[in-house]
């Protein structure tokens, strides 16, 4: 329904809620996206909610409040225990993304092996909910370049930059990408979870292997989204980057700013 899609981007005018660059762009992430948030529900209308509830919209949203309300406290008190700091203080504002993703064939370029490339995420950590269609894969920790499948019908939990750097390099954010069967659909749902915007990117205690600007507390959360966010967003075909930016890989961006 062109036009209901065209209203949900339109509550949210910045960057929009349904993606479809890959519909055009046979060079970025052959993806369709539903991107949603608690700011960016809130902004949906009782009446487009009513209208788009034939397609799955309560449901979704249904599915996505009860893992928030269930298993992110769960899994935060156990990272909290893993990394010796409690990291809910620093998740007290909702900072999630909510994600469906259509691997769809009919995209720009259908024999594309590419539905998402290579990256670790920005913030605390992601819930990787499959359709039972194998794609996922994860990059081994000690051979970079050696990519390991996901079975289809695992949920998988990933750690991202803000969890790096919050614990002090006590646990660690794994590269993953998503490989496209031609011809084969592949859905998927992701839940995001970071800290508050304004919190700083540091340690509790300096880890020698950061850099200065780690350690100081230099930047905050919020910047450090926007930072990544230019890359993630060029790769996914919904925004251009300056000129001379697009040599380098999101990651040995990250790499540099982080570790000394």
């Amino acid at each position: 329904n062109p036009a209901a899609a065209e209203a949900l981007n339109d509550t949210y005018a910045l960057r929009g809620i349904f993606k479809t660059a890959a519909t055009k762009d046979p060079a970025c992430d052959q993806k369709l996206t539903i991107d949603l948030s608690p700011t960016r529900i809130a902004r949906i209308t009782s009446a487009l909610q009513a209208e788009l509830e034939p397609h799955g919209l309560a449901d979704t949203l249904n599915f996505f409040h009860t893992i928030v309300a269930y298993h992110v406290p769960l899994i935060m008190a156990a990272l909290s225990a893993v990394t010796g700091r409690d990291l809910a203080p620093l998740h007290t504002t909702h900072n999630f993304n909510f994600r469906i993703i259509d691997y769809t064939p009919a995209t720009a370029s259908p024999a594309s092996h590419n539905g998402c490339g290579a990256h670790t995420d920005y913030g605390t950590f992601s819930i990787i909910f499959q359709d039972g269609t194998a794609g996922l894969e994860v990059e081994a920790p000690e051979e970079p370049g050696t990519w390991l499948p996901v079975p289809g019908d695992a949920t998988v939990l990933l750690c991202g930059w803000c969890a790096v750097v919050l614990s002090g390099s006590k646990v660690a954010a794994v590269r993953h990408r998503v490989r496209r069967v031609p011809g084969v659909r592949r859905l998927s749902a992701v839940l995001f979870v970071a800290p508050d915007l304004d919190v700083k990117m540091a340690p509790a205690e300096r880890v020698e292997a950061f850099s200065d600007a780690v350690n100081e507390g230099l930047f905050d959360v919020r910047w450090f989204k926007e930072v990544m966010g230019k890359k993630w967003r060029h790769r996914e075909g919904n925004e251009k980057l300056e000129t001379g930016d697009d040599g380098i890989e999101q990651d040995i961006d990250i790499e540099r700013l982080i570790w000394r």
